[in-house]
């Protein structure tokens, strides 16, 4: 290796051990108390897993086997791969067998498959383009912040991105030196993507595509002579390519085929969800969302910061006027693996896009290639040959979206700089609370102060709890439900946004909860808000705040108004809920001031209380 050689090699492992950095940052912030709700559900699943021994060989080929995880929303690959590794090390460490400790193995997995997804973005900028653009794509996924929060947790989509990113690369081999031994390899990680989340099974057309674009390409025989590949046998390479995915799919997620039941079960009850076809009470944010723009938006603003999502998604626009300018020429089959890519980024976000479940995360599998086309027009802008200004006028672009995605990454390192505000909350509520309090908390939400915790934090068992069912149907039977709470309950507490943010976008259908909520965060019902803790990506003392308060318009509490006045801040607008509630939720605690009767209580909700429809009624009206 020569000397400029050794310099990107160091510059790889800078940028490699700079993004492991930012990934292991405070990685046990939560204190393991899995708030993450996919991250509980694989622990769950990998915890229940048992292998007795002798190995009972014939009732592992049944439904009722011990190593069926009866549970397909996600692939059975990073389930395994969980139970298997906490089982190696606890050879080690006995204590990470455990569900209480086993997601530190599964945090430490993420982590590794992100660093993964960083590598085969330069080996992909590399082989399309040249080393610099490999170099940037790769510094830029380590920086975007989306790869860094969920590689915070043990969730499918760090390994699902590193095997989706991995196939793309290699269906690019396949597309430029066409031969039917890519089958295998190529196969194997679609395999492995599919037995990590069934969704996907797009990468068929990046993979068709890859083989089309090599027909007729060159390839060395084995008689060492130089042919062209055949469109019979660029079929064949594709079917030989599915024949092995489906093979290595089945090896990883062998209870796909042996209980077909639950599994076509979880999988349509999952993309029911995902369409919107099932009422899914996490889902209804997205009632009224743009298809498209919606995830444009809080991609280029929260999963990959401003200057690198405008970036990203500028070269997207850009790889797709060069590809259809290269088709109109002629030329696609001269540079066939830059339109394998596109195949991709086309695919998955046309069908991701008009989804009405629009899941932030979603997003995982397309960011490194959003990276790459950034990376590839920035260097571009830089190369430009003329008049100085103009390269000049590149380099500026390269350091104002570097900068930038530094910037967010290292501000949202203030995320896992403290304790889960959750833990605060729980340490505030548990010193303040007076014994036996009476607490009113939200369904579809985590109570607080924390049922499991210990210490300091074990303090839940000293109170009573009442559930306000917010997403049940607006009738009389609700409206009783709320008067009775609203006078028997000492203390109100929002763990988060999830509600709040939801439901008063929702008037028509929720007009009573809607009125609720407006209510109570304008301090109408005799509740005064004492304490709060917003946690904020942050940096140089400048805040990076998401607007709970703006949409919907909602009023905001005094002492939050008061409080988050002094900030030094950049209101970036509203988050998606699933960015913030897992990691940085704002948690709102309010007391009772004012002692109310049901017809007071009644009275401050106002006319919206009359003529609401029995249950019976409102059962027929659905």
């Amino acid at each position: 290796m020569n000397r400029r050689g050794w310099q990107r090699t160091a510059i790889l492992v800078a940028i490699l051990v700079g993004a492991a950095g930012l990934r292991l940052y405070g990685i046990l912030w939560d204190g393991g108390y899995l708030f993450h709700p996919d991250e509980r559900q694989v622990m769950l699943v990998a915890d229940g897993l048992r292998l007795p021994w002798p190995v009972p060989w014939r009732a592992l080929l049944t439904p009722s086997s011990p190593w069926n995880p009866r549970f397909f929303s996600y692939g059975s690959l990073p389930i395994y791969l969980l139970r298997v590794c906490a089982n190696l090390a606890g050879f080690i460490w006995p204590k990470v067998r455990t569900l209480e400790s086993s997601f530190w193995v599964g945090r430490i997995l993420s982590v590794a498959f992100d660093l993964g997804t960083i590598y085969v973005t330069y080996l992909l900028g590399r082989r399309l383009y040249r080393e610099a653009v490999g170099l940037l794509a790769a510094a830029l996924v380590g920086l975007t912040v989306l790869h860094i929060q969920l590689a915070h947790f043990y969730v499918v989509d760090p390994p699902l991105a590193f095997f989706v990113t991995l196939t793309i690369l290699l269906a690019v081999r396949a597309a430029q030196r066409p031969r039917l031994a890519n089958c295998w390899p190529l196969g194997a990680a679609w395999g492995c993507a599919l037995a990590t989340k069934v969704s996907a099974a797009p990468l068929a057309v990046p993979i068709a595509l890859a083989w089309l674009l090599g027909t007729g390409r060159p390839y060395p025989s084995a008689e060492g002579e130089r042919r062209a590949l055949s469109p019979q046998r660029s079929a064949a390479g594709f079917w030989l390519t599915a024949l092995v995915a489906v093979a290595v799919f089945l090896f990883l997620e062998p209870y796909a085929l042996i209980d077909h039941k639950t599994f076509l079960t979880d999988v349509v009850g999952e993309s029911m969800m995902a369409s919107g076809r099932i009422d899914a009470p996490y889902t209804r944010q997205y009632i009224g969302t743009l298809p498209y723009l919606y995830l444009i938006w809080q991609t280029v603003v929260w999963g990959m910061g401003i200057p690198l999502g405008v970036a990203g998604f500028a070269g997207f626009l850009a790889a797709i006027a060069q590809g259809i300018r290269r088709v109109c020429k002629k030329q696609a089959s001269l540079v066939a693996g830059e339109f394998v890519p596109l195949g991709w980024g086309l695919t998955y976000f046309g069908l991701i896009g008009s989804l009405h479940a629009k899941f932030l995360r979603y997003m995982l599998p397309l960011t490194p290639l959003l990276c790459l086309w950034a990376a590839w027009l920035l260097v571009q802008g830089a190369s430009w040959r003329g008049r100085l200004w103009r390269r000049g006028l590149g380099y500026a672009a390269m350091g104002v979206v570097s900068g930038g995605a530094l910037f967010y990454a290292l501000a949202y390192m203030n995320v896992y700089r403290q304790p889960h505000p959750w833990i605060q909350a729980t340490a505030w509520l548990c010193k303040n609370l007076p014994p036996r309090s009476r607490i009113m908390v939200e369904h579809w939400d985590d109570p607080l102060p924390l049922y499991q915790g210990t210490g300091e934090l074990e303090c839940y068992g000293r109170h009573y709890f009442m559930e306000f069912p917010a997403y049940e149907p607006d009738d009389q039977g609700k409206l009783d439900t709320l008067l009775m709470m609203l006078r028997a309950n000492d203390y109100i507490i929002l763990a988060s946004n999830r509600l709040y943010n939801t439901i008063p976008r929702l008037p028509e259908r929720y007009p009573l909860t809607s009125r609720y909520y407006q209510a109570l965060l304008g301090e109408e019902l005799g509740f005064e808000l004492i304490h709060y803790d917003a946690v904020y990506p942050s940096l140089f003392g400048v805040d990076l705040v998401d607007d709970t308060f703006s949409d919907p318009p909602l009023p905001q509490p005094k002492l939050l108004r008061e409080g988050e006045a002094h900030r030094r801040k950049i209101i970036l607008g509203r988050a998606d809920e699933s960015f913030t509630v897992y990691d940085h939720p704002k948690v709102l605690v309010f007391k009772k001031r004012e002692f109310l009767d049901r017809e007071g209580f009644r009275q401050r909700l106002g006319p919206v209380t009359e003529n609401l429809p029995g249950k019976k009624e409102e059962q027929l009206l659905r």
